[in-house]
């Protein structure tokens, strides 16, 4: 079997007690059927206490206070330090290791709602390279797995990475790109025409098509009080989605307060330039960002036909953490740090990523709600 992931995966070292916000505080651990038989067969003290701190009915691990039963008061874990690395579950074994799963290919990619992969992820200032390895493993075999679909995702996939990783661009052009691209992509999946897939790249790259895409993104731009009402749209988007954290809804709120209404429409303005000049030798971070959920999420398109959607979650999700950056910025005296970011950016992920309620959410808003539609969409990036 082939893996493929970002080539800073194995650089990834856990924060253990000096964690942020650990990830066995506030969060059901499920325990895998082969983790289950290996805790009811251990012997002694240690046994008997995994035997007491499980519900066997759900599969998961008791919890204290929000807390796993086995986070000790240094947040250590009790079972890696009394019955070895083995003997932990396949969950906490993996995390923060996020695994999409096609046929005969694993893609593995470190999960932004860990502060200590945030950091690495975000933390390449150089362009990010994906790497592939072979695994000796029996082959297998999907039903109903599109493989000629899922080979032109790949293509299409590669042809975004070059899109996002193109530094003459700016941010917002790059999204611009990727939303209108996807968009035209999306036509020919629907028509079943995937054999004009390879014509359509030829014409992406072409450098005439930039020029073309640039008269054509002009009327998108200028519009400040459109493309604020836009944003302020999907902020509130947000509000609908399951509240994992009830500090979350809190946050939002004031950052909200201090972004749309405690500014004028002139100062909202000022504030987004300010922020672009203040951040300019960071911007690397959205392209991380773009690139990260791109690489996730994009060829899932492959089980339900969907591109379009799922570029459009890639570029929302960066569009609000860009807005949380500028309200968290003017919250404290214009100054934001990487660690600010760090922080921001793994509470994000937490609530937007870790609920299959919310993920099914997103995406169905993306499809269906008129406020991801191409125009606003673009009036919210560009204007």
């Amino acid at each position: 079997m082939e893996y493929t992931y970002p080539e800073y995966l194995y650089d990834f070292q856990c924060d253990a007690s000096a964690c942020s916000d650990t990830c066995c505080v506030g969060w059901n651990i499920m325990i895998d059927p082969v983790s289950l038989k290996k805790y009811k067969k251990y012997p002694g003290f240690f046994g008997n206490r995994l035997k007491n701190s499980i519900d066997w009915e759900r599969g998961a691990f008791e919890q204290y206070n929000g807390r796993c039963a086995f986070l000790n008061e240094e947040n250590l874990c009790d079972i890696y330090t009394e019955a070895g690395e083995e003997m932990l579950c396949k969950t906490c074994t993996r995390y923060p290791r996020h695994y999409e799963e096609y046929e005969n290919l694993r893609e593995i990619s470190l999960s932004l709602s860990c502060p200590a992969a945030a950091r690495l992820v975000l933390g390449q200032e150089k362009k990010l390279v994906f790497l592939n390895e072979y695994r000796e493993t029996p082959e297998e075999e999907y039903e109903q797995f599109d493989f000629f679909l899922f080979t032109k995702l790949n293509e299409i996939r590669d042809y975004f990475y070059q899109v996002i990783q193109n530094r003459e661009l700016t941010v917002p052009f790059r999204m611009a790109l990727l939303l209108t691209t996807a968009h035209d992509l999306q036509k020919r999946i629907d028509r079943e025409q995937l054999y004009a897939v390879d014509d359509l790249l030829k014409r992406y790259q072409n450098p005439a098509f930039r020029k073309t895409a640039e008269r054509k993104f002009v009327p998108y731009q200028g519009h400040g009080v459109k493309s604020r009402v836009q944003c302020f749209k999907m902020w509130q988007k947000l509000y609908r989605l399951e509240i994992l954290r009830p500090r979350w809804r809190e946050y939002l709120k004031q950052q909200e307060q201090v972004l749309y209404r405690d500014l004028s429409q002139e100062a909202y303005e000022e504030a987004q330039k300010e922020f672009a000049e203040y951040y300019k030798e960071r911007m690397f971070e959205y392209e991380q960002l773009l690139m990260y959920y791109v690489f996730c999420y994009l060829c899932g398109a492959v089980y339900d036909g969907d591109l379009f959607s799922k570029v459009k979650l890639a570029v929302m999700n960066t569009r609000m953490i860009q807005e949380l950056d500028v309200a968290a910025w003017l919250a404290q005296g214009k100054q934001l740090s990487f660690d600010d970011q760090i922080q921001l950016v793994h509470r994000y992920a937490r609530e937007t990523e870790h609920s299959d309620l919310n993920m099914e959410a997103l995406e169905c808003m993306a499809a269906e709600d008129e406020t991801f539609c191409l125009d606003k969409f673009l009036m919210g990036i560009l204007g």
